[in-house]
């Protein structure tokens, strides 16, 4: 069940322009997690309250690009793209589940553009980290190293949170037959120290992966959001 019509009587919204202007946040579920500036919105209400304080003002129109997208199977597709209104700029990036006729967002990361730098080197050797830690078979150490405390794992309708539940949700990673390389597809600067990327994995897991990274005050690139399927 999507917010279209709840959506459009909260703003007060009914014209063919003004469902021009909600038309991307109508694609969201009913029960669809948000995640926005490390806040993680969930709940009709909460949605609700968001979309009003987003869009704002009746005459705000929104527009979207899509960037990317890559195919998890039939079923689920990961997308990078941009939201732009006549004042501001969003970097959308979010797992949906189009059926025959529309799509449906699940999981929403949207963060206001600041960036078009190129990406930063640092980010690379972070999952190149990662990688080295996963094929050593050190999962509890590279969820210590590679996430933030509040780190958000989402992965067929589950939300983990916390450092603690993702390393035993990758205790799997210890088995000495476990291996797995990233190969990142397409990669959006944020901000100066947020990044969205979109890739494919090769190895035990042979699929499409979906990574929100935050630059802390060290310096250094650890995730925020880690989806897969």
């Amino acid at each position: 069940m999507k917010l279209q019509i709840l959506i459009l009587s909260l703003l007060g919204l009914s014209n063919l322009k003004a469902q021009s202007q909600t038309a991307f946040f109508e694609q969201l579920r009913s029960d669809a997690l948000i995640l926005s500036e490390d806040e993680l919105i969930r709940g009709k209400s909460q949605i609700e309250a968001f979309v009003k304080d987003l869009v704002g003002s009746k005459e705000e129109m929104y527009s979207y690009d899509k960037e990317f997208s890559i195919e998890v199977h039939a079923g689920l597709h990961y997308e990078i793209g941009m939201l732009n209104s006549d004042s501001k700029s969003y970097a959308v990036m979010f797992l949906n589940r189009p059926n025959a006729s529309e799509q449906e967002i699940e999981f929403l990361v949207i963060y206001e553009q600041k960036e078009t730098s190129m990406q930063p080197a640092d980010l690379d050797q972070s999952r190149t980290e990662w990688m080295r830690l996963c094929n050593a078979h050190e999962a509890d150490e590279l969820v210590t190293q590679l996430y933030t405390e509040n780190t958000y794992y989402y992965n067929r309708g589950r939300l983990l949170q916390g450092t603690e539940a993702v390393a035993a949700e990758y205790s799997y990673m210890n088995n000495p037959n476990y291996s797995l390389q990233l190969t990142p597809k397409h990669i959006v600067m944020v901000t100066s120290d947020i990044a969205y990327e979109v890739g494919r994995c090769s190895g035990s897991y042979p699929n499409p992966y979906m990574l929100l990274w935050k630059k802390g005050t060290d310096g250094k690139w650890q995730i925020l959001m880690d989806s897969n399927d």
